[in-house]
């Protein structure tokens, strides 16, 4: 069967780069169908030019592919919502984690009923900002990754710092109540955070694991 070279793909690569489709890993999903369509088209003497284009329209995909890209991460982001939750819930089938997190609770009670109000504040701002570092850490790493615009990196980053975007929120919300209240939510809303951090940082990883395999996939 007639295989088509490197710098083929990439002009057809290129093509729906600059018809719409912006993220590399959704667009390695495309090469695929297209290439297979092109290699067929080729077979049965078909010139380049004219098989790439054919190729295109028997697929749908001529003009524009904004919406197909739209689309293409809407159906990722929805893959990783469901991963996000999954993770929350695999968490307590942990003994060791569930433990961890009861301790987490009882520790946080503890320092609630022992410390003034605004000492007990501060304490739990420290313990919610602190997880940014490691986001700081992994954002600047992956840069130097270059690994370009993905898709799934997007959103294993957005669910990675979804709280930090917001709980901050729920805090105000709660400003003018009692602060035996405010000590309560802050406890349940530290809970959620770290919670949240825990099965955001796995997803982060099964992003990072994803866009690598794609990679690799792309330089073979």
């Amino acid at each position: 069967k007639m295989q088509l070279t490197t710098k083929q793909i990439q002009e057809i690569d290129n093509r729906l780069k600059r018809n719409g489709i912006v993220y590399w890993d959704i667009r390695i999903e495309m090469l695929d169908h297209v290439v297979t369509y092109v290699e067929n088209r080729l077979e049965k003497g078909e010139k380049l030019e004219n098989a790439i284009t054919n190729s295109f329209i028997d697929l749908g995909w001529n003009g524009s592919l904004k919406q197909l890209n739209r689309e293409g991460w809407q159906n990722v982001n929805e893959k990783y919502r469901r991963e996000y939750h999954k993770g929350i819930i695999r968490f307590f089938k942990s003994l060791k984690n569930t433990l961890l997190f009861f301790v987490g609770l009882i520790t946080l009670y503890f320092l609630s009923s022992v410390l003034t109000f605004n000492i007990f504040k501060k304490v739990c701002m420290i313990l919610f900002i602190s997880p940014i570092f490691l986001v700081i850490y992994l954002y600047v790493k992956t840069l130097f990754k270059k690994y370009g615009k993905s898709v799934n990196l997007d959103y294993g980053f957005f669910y990675l710092t979804l709280n930090f975007m917001i709980l901050p929120g729920i805090f105000s919300l709660f400003k003018s109540q009692p602060e035996s209240s405010q000590k309560i939510v802050w406890i349940v809303v530290l809970s959620i955070h770290f919670l949240s951090i825990h099965s955001g940082y796995h997803l982060y990883k099964k992003s990072i694991e994803k866009v690598e395999n794609l990679r690799k996939q792309l330089l073979q």
